[in-house]
């Protein structure tokens, strides 16, 4: 004579089958995120008719430099106080 399962096993065995399904749509759907991220990756989209190559049609890429900086000087600095006095460090403790 054979015993239905508990409703605990029931459930657990319903809580496992919902686990698996849930590892299976997140595999599939980390997968499609990993696919569509390299297909959409600079490096690997098509280069269009003379968007990227150089005149002498090498197909060489050629490089784009601007000299505008927007106004931000990014030279190094130095850090003092304003009223330009020497900072101190207390050698005391009260």
């Amino acid at each position: 004579m054979r015993t239905s399962p508990s409703r605990i096993q029931e459930a657990r065995r319903r809580a496992t089958g919902a686990k698996q399904a849930a590892v299976g749509v997140a595999a599939a759907g980390f997968l499609a995120l990993v696919l569509l991220a390299r297909a959409s990756h600079p490096a690997s989209a098509p280069a269009t008719a003379g968007s990227t190559s150089d005149s002498s049609g090498s197909g060489a890429a050629t490089t784009l430099q601007f000299d505008d900086d927007g106004g931000f000087d990014l030279s190094p600095g130095s850090v003092s106080p304003s009223d330009g006095s020497q900072p101190g460090a207390q050698s005391s403790v009260s």
